[in-house]
């Protein structure tokens, strides 16, 4: 068995080697490029999917500094559930553009959809100290409420309490599956009592849970919060 592993290695070196030999050679990678893009173009008016991807893959090789390939390659991965390959390939954008926000952005989408919620936060700490968007820092509270960080949850929640209008919305999903659009100050205040609530503050979290709905009545999240907190 070791023998056969070592037989592998030495064919993957041996292989790497011959690719940079072959990427020394400009009419190479020219021609190579212009096939996958073919391929690509192909794949796409064919709805093929799997072979978009490939072409996508064989592109980023043959350019590796291309994010706009980087970035459609993401997305593909993103779109098709595959959040570990949409989380490495938008890290690879970031390694050559620290502050693109397209990078950043998937990866925190992808690592909150594998629940690797440390990862994600950390990916929407980066998006918020560059746009200072409020959707960004209700998620980065909701994070830290998920993780049991209730004390920076609040901050952040008390933070945004400050920065939105009366009129200010935010769009969340609904036990169905569906999404409805309500008032920010709903949202905030539904958060806060899911903290206080798991803190064991059960009065003040119902209090916050009647209040979000005062404001929107027909908020399924802070429903569903308020017969949780009634269940026990």
């Amino acid at each position: 068995m070791k023998r056969i592993k070592l037989f592998g290695f030495i064919l993957v070196l041996l292989a790497s080697a011959e690719v940079a030999a072959l990427a020394q050679d400009s009419t190479y990678v020219s021609n190579e490029y212009a096939k996958a893009m073919a391929v690509y173009q192909r794949a796409q008016r064919y709805n093929d999917a799997a072979l978009t991807k490939q072409a996508l893959v064989d592109m980023s090789i043959l350019a590796p500094r291309d994010t706009g390939i980087l970035r459609s390659l993401a997305e593909l991965y993103y779109n098709n559930q595959q959040y570990v390959s949409s989380a490495m390939a938008a890290a690879d954008i970031t390694r050559i553009y620290p502050n693109s926000l397209v990078g950043i952005e998937i990866q925190a989408l992808s690592y909150e959809n594998l629940r690797l919620y440390d990862k994600a936060l950390e990916q929407y700490e980066k998006l918020w100290l560059t746009t200072d968007d409020n959707n960004v820092l209700y998620q980065m509270a909701y994070l830290q409420y998920s993780i049991k960080r209730y004390t920076e949850a609040i901050t952040n929640i008390d933070i945004l309490a400050t920065k939105i209008t009366d009129e200010s919305t935010v769009t969340l999903s609904k036990s169905d599956g569906n999404v409805q659009e309500i008032k920010f100050s709903a949202a905030l205040k539904n958060l806060k009592g899911l903290v206080f609530s798991a803190q064991g503050n059960k009065e003040e979290a119902r209090k916050l849970f009647n209040e979000a709905l005062a404001i929107n009545p027909d908020f399924d999240a802070a429903k569903s919060s308020l017969a949780e907190l009634d269940k026990g």
